[in-house]
């Protein structure tokens, strides 16, 4: 038990609510950072694939040269 003078705070509930708070502290942050990493996933897939566009791209280009030479 934790003596604050009048007021005393049993242990049970003292641990009860400091994990409560940790989850609630926890699980925003937690979201963020799970959203922030998905969002990094997600542009580097999309410049891969601009990537190979490009590179597609240059193949019909120098594939045309060829045909009409």
């Amino acid at each position: 038990m934790l003596d604050l003078g009048a007021v005393s705070i049993e242990w049970g509930t003292l641990l009860f609510q400091l994990i409560t708070f940790l989850i609630l502290l926890g699980l925003p942050v937690g979201l963020i950072l799970y959203l922030i990493a998905r969002s990094n996933r997600k542009q580097k897939t999309i410049a891969e694939l601009e990537r190979r566009i490009e590179r597609l791209e240059q193949e019909v280009k120098q594939n045309r040269k060829k045909e009409s030479q």
